[in-house]
């Protein structure tokens, strides 16, 4: 099980290694190849694909507990609550994330208007 709010520190790191491989690609070192950046475009659209996947696994996980305890297989429900309040948390970072988007994408818009 991972914690979502580590992929907040996770997400930093890749904005980091994204624009760094971007200065790397802008300036070259004397007789060397540049590798290829990868767009910041791509890099926040999987980053965004996995914290969704990182949701559904968690509120599966979630569902998984709670069924387990409502058939009687486990009386873990502290585990269950935890389960769940971790797939909250997922999902509200992704809300949050999304909000934050469409809110630059109305700022973006509007500017162009």
């Amino acid at each position: 099980m991972t914690d979502p709010i580590a992929s907040i520190g996770q997400a930093g790191a890749a904005m980091h290694a994204t624009r760094a491989l971007a200065a790397d690609a802008a300036a070259p070192a004397s007789g060397a190849v540049a590798a290829p950046a990868i767009p910041p475009s791509e890099a926040l659209l999987a980053r965004v694909q996995a914290g969704l996947e990182e949701a559904r696994a968690l509120g599966a996980e979630a569902e998984r507990a709670a069924a387990m305890v409502r058939s009687g297989e486990s009386s873990d429900v502290e585990g269950v609550l935890l389960a769940t309040r971790k797939a909250d948390a997922a999902f509200q970072m992704l809300q949050a994330v999304r909000n934050a988007m469409l809110e630059a994408y109305a700022q973006v818009r509007d500017i162009r208007a």
